[in-house]
């Protein structure tokens, strides 16, 4: 269970919105000729890695959304104990970072149905993903395609929450 926070007010944004006005705005955007990039992750303990993913993401479109894999699926993909901050918070951090114009919070295990809600342009995932021949990533590979837009990749150095994690249970005593 991640942690609990008591003053949800206080981690609001304009930035985050729920993936059907998400999905209204890309709309219009995409109608004034702006390109928009999607990227989905669980973005729990927002680091570094983050930040230069996310930013190399936006040299890549005019609008960057970000989809925050909610508790329940990042808890079944990441583990126990995982994600360490609520959705709330995780989406907020994210609202801060200058790079991102618009952050939802994914209610689904997988990125293929919100790539066919949203229909962004491009679909940007991390240089670690670029050869991946899994089931999941195939299928976001063919939901974007089938919306017509493109998949890319950031070229950044691979820095992960749970590597951080690990770390800290190895080194810190």
């Amino acid at each position: 269970m991640p942690i609990r926070i008591s003053n949800r007010e206080r981690y609001i944004s304009e930035k985050i919105k729920s993936e059907s006005e998400i999905a209204e705005i890309v709309r219009g955007e995409r109608q004034k000729c702006k390109s928009v990039g999607l990227c989905i992750g669980g973005y729990d303990l927002l680091h570094p890695g983050h930040m230069t993913h996310l930013t190399s993401a936006k040299r890549q479109c005019d609008i960057l959304v970000v989809g925050v894999t909610a508790s329940e699926f990042n808890a079944k993909r990441k583990g126990e104990g995982r994600p360490i901050y609520p959705d709330e918070l995780r989406a907020f951090s994210i609202s801060q970072l200058h790079c991102v114009d618009y952050v939802f919070v994914s209610r689904y295990p997988g990125a293929v149905e919100v790539i066919k809600s949203i229909r962004p342009n491009f679909y940007i995932k991390g240089p670690d993903f670029i050869n991946k021949q899994t089931p999941g990533i195939t299928a976001e590979r063919e939901a974007i395609a089938l919306v017509g837009g493109e998949m890319r990749y950031t070229t950044d150095e691979k820095l992960s929450t749970t590597d951080i994690i690990n770390y800290i249970k190895r080194e810190i005593k």
